[in-house]
C-alpha cells in the first residue's frame, strides 16, 4: 500500500500575540501557526501541495516538474513531499547555477535541478515554452510556481473550519502573498463576517487581484467574504533585506517569542503593526495573522 504523508496532519495551533500596542488599541490578535504543520513541508506549503501530490499520484505521474528561485520554500517542500510520495521531481530554478542550503536539501531528497536564465523563466506560463522544456528534460506533472493552482485553493481552504472554531469572534484574517494561492484558499472559505487582507511581499502587487480572482474562478469558489490587498508590505521588493528590515524582523521575533521568516511573515507582521499604530482597526476587533512558514530560508541570513 502506498503511503500518504498528508494523512498524518498535526492539529492546527493558534496562539495569541501579546504586543503592548495591541492592548493599547484594544485588539485581540492571534497567530495561526501553519509553520508547525510539518518539519520540512512547512507552513502553507503543506496545504498547497497536499492535493497537488495526490492528483499527481492519481494520474499515474512518475515525475513532477515545478518552478522557483534559488531559496524557494516551495521547491524545498516539494522535493521532500515528492520523495515521500515516491515520485521523482525536477525543480526549474530561476537564474544562474548556485548552491545553498535550500538547494542542497532538495538535491539530498532526490530533486533534479534545472537552471534557466531569468528571461527564459519569465516564459514559464507559456504553453509552447513548457512544451519545449519537457522535450528537453522529459515530461512530468506540472505544478506552477509557489504551488498556486486549483489544488492549492482546495488545500488551503481546509484551514478555515479550524480557524473559525478556535477564533469564533474573528473579524480580520491577514496573510502575506507571493503567488496568491494561499490567499485565494482563505478567501474561498472565509465566512461573510471575516474581512481577508492580503499583503503582497513584492513590488507592484496590483496584478495579484486578477491572479487571485482567476484562482477563485478556477476553483469554482462561492466567495462570501470581502477581501483586499495592502501593497505597502514589500519593504523594497521581493526577498529584499535591507538593514532596517533585518532589524525590524529580529526585533519582532524577540517581542513575539517565535521565529519568523524574513521574506513573508516578518513583512506581514511589520506592516500590520504599523497599521495598528495608525488606528486602522476598530477597538474591540479580533484579528488573526497566518504564519506561512518558510523558516528554512533563515539559514542563509542569520
Amino acid at each position: 500500500m502506498t503511503t500518504d504523508i498528508f494523512d498524518s496532519q498535526s492539529p492546527l495551533v493558534i496562539q495569541p500575540l501579546m504586543l503592548p500596542v495591541f492592548a493599547e488599541k484594544q485588539l485581540k490578535v492571534f497567530m495561526i501557526r501553519t509553520d508547525l504543520a510539518h518539519s520540512q513541508i512547512s507552513g502553507n506549503k503543506w496545504y498547497k501541495l497536499k492535493y497537488n501530490l495526490r492528483a499527481a499520484r492519481h494520474q499515474g505521474a512518475t515525475r513532477i516538474i515545478s518552478f522557483g528561485g534559488a531559496y524557494s520554500n516551495h521547491i524545498h517542500a516539494l522535493a521532500y513531499s515528492a520523495k515521500a510520495f515516491g515520485i521523482d521531481s525536477i525543480g526549474v530554478i530561476r537564474g544562474e547555477k548556485v548552491d545553498n542550503p535550500t538547494l542542497a536539501d532538495a538535491r539530498k531528497w532526490g530533486m533534479q535541478l534545472h537552471f534557466v536564465d531569468r528571461a527564459s523563466y519569465r516564459q514559464r506560463h507559456s504553453v509552447s515554452w513548457l512544451a519545449a522544456l519537457q522535450r528537453e528534460i522529459g515530461p512530468g506533472f506540472i505544478i506552477p510556481e509557489g504551488g498556486s493552482n486549483t489544488w492549492a485553493v482546495q488545500g488551503v481552504s481546509e484551514l478555515m473550519p479550524d480557524i473559525c472554531e478556535q477564533v469564533p469572534s474573528l473579524d480580520y484574517l491577514l496573510c502575506a502573498c507571493g503567488t496568491g494561492g494561499t490567499l485565494a484558499g482563505l478567501v474561498s472559505a472565509a465566512p461573510e463576517q471575516v474581512r481577508v487582507e492580503g499583503y503582497p511581499v513584492l513590488k507592484g502587487g496590483e496584478f495579484l487581484y486578477a491572479d487571485i480572482q482567476a484562482l477563485l474562478d478556477s476553483a469554482g469558489a462561492a466567495v462570501r467574504c470581502s477581501w483586499s490587498l495592502d501593497k505597502e508590505a514589500h519593504y523594497g521588493g521581493y526577498a529584499k533585506m535591507n538593514t532596517e528590515h533585518r532589524a525590524k524582523w529580529l526585533m519582532l521575533e524577540e517581542e513575539c517569542k517565535m521565529l519568523l521568516d524574513p521574506v513573508y511573515t516578518s513583512k506581514l507582521l511589520r506592516r500590520f503593526v504599523e497599521k495598528v499604530q495608525q488606528n486602522a482597526y476598530p477597538p474591540g476587533s479580533t484579528l488573526a495573522l497566518v504564519h506561512t512558514g518558510g523558516l528554512q530560508g533563515r539559514r542563509s541570513l542569520v
